[in-house]
């Protein structure tokens, strides 16, 4: 039997508590994920990811100093 045909079963609504308490962040892209009710608990493979789509992620923008002339 699958297990999402057992998702009233107490007992998976534990485990996937405690692994959600375990792994709070998201396993596509790293995230906390802050709530239990915005996780999508895969029980079988042991995966937390968001439920719905993960966030954008930020870009971080480096500024290279300018190169000096080699020549003296």
């Amino acid at each position: 039997m699958p297990l999402s045909s057992r998702h009233d079963n107490p007992v998976l609504d534990q485990i996937a508590r405690d692994t959600f308490a375990l792994f709070p962040h998201c396993h596509r892209c790293g995230l906390r994920i802050e709530q239990f009710e915005d996780a999508d608990v895969r029980v079988h493979v042991q995966r937390v990811v968001h439920r719905l789509a993960c966030p954008a992620t930020p870009t971080i923008e480096r500024l290279l100093p300018p190169e000096r002339d080699p020549r003296p």
